[in-house]
């Protein structure tokens, strides 16, 4: 007579068991989604550019290298890096052009043409920050080492700026210069905080062949790319 009892007991047990490991199961479940959504629900957008390119090379050392070239090298480098963290990024250009119309003439008005469509590509893209990234040179070619630039009346633009400067002079070698105020078009008139990375001088012997070398591109977008990261306070 006890037995039905018995069966009936060990049945509720069972669905009971069954029922709490199905409320841990879809616990986690929920805990992961929510651990993933949380890590996205705020959508950063970096518009990189790389400086010149087309008509305009940049500077040009003496053996013929150009920095419109190294630019691009090292922005698609920093693309690559900053990917993983979930940062959204987008290039003013992924190969060697301008945005001058044929038919312009004058060096200033191509110039601020060009500019002018860079800038506009990042208003289109809603971009949190613009990082301009450059080459420098010098007549004497006795300077080295990166410089990073911010227009003097952006607080968020100089927070920036510093953050990718004290990355840059962590590499090894590179000279130990802060982040330095400018009034340069391109930072100026960016409606984002803006900098320009100078990661180097090909005008320096020395630095010119490290500049062309992958290995001294790759600590140069990875000092970069970890600037950017400290700026929105990812890993």
């Amino acid at each position: 007579m006890r037995w039905p009892k018995v069966i009936i007991g060990t049945k509720l047990a069972i669905l009971l068991v069954i029922g709490v490991m199905g409320t841990l199961v879809l616990s986690v479940f929920w805990q992961g989604s929510a651990a993933v959504i949380s890590q996205f629900e705020n959508r950063y957008v970096v518009m990189l550019d790389p400086g010149h390119g087309g008509y305009d090379p940049g500077a040009v050392s003496s053996k013929g290298v150009y920095e419109k070239a190294i630019n691009l090298k090292i922005a698609q480098k920093v693309k690559e890096m900053l990917q993983p963290s979930g940062i959204e990024v987008f290039l003013t250009r992924e190969e060697d052009l301008d945005y001058v119309p044929d038919g312009v003439k004058g060096k200033t008005t191509k110039k601020q043409i060009d500019l002018n469509h860079r800038i506009e590509m990042a208003k289109e893209e809603k971009a949190d920050i613009f990082v301009s990234l450059h080459v420098n040179a010098t007549k004497t070619g006795q300077n080295s080492g990166a410089e990073t630039f911010y227009h003097y009346k952006s607080e968020s633009g100089k927070r920036l700026a510093e953050l990718i400067q004290q990355e840059m002079i962590k590499i090894n070698g590179m000279n130990r210069r802060v982040a330095k105020p400018g009034d340069f078009y391109i930072i100026k008139n960016t409606s984002m905080p803006a900098v320009i990375v100078e990661v180097g001088y090909l005008s320096s012997a020395k630095e010119q062949k490290k500049l062309q070398q992958t290995w001294y591109q790759e600590q140069l977008s990875r000092a970069i790319a970890k600037g950017i990261s400290n700026y929105f306070e990812l890993p």
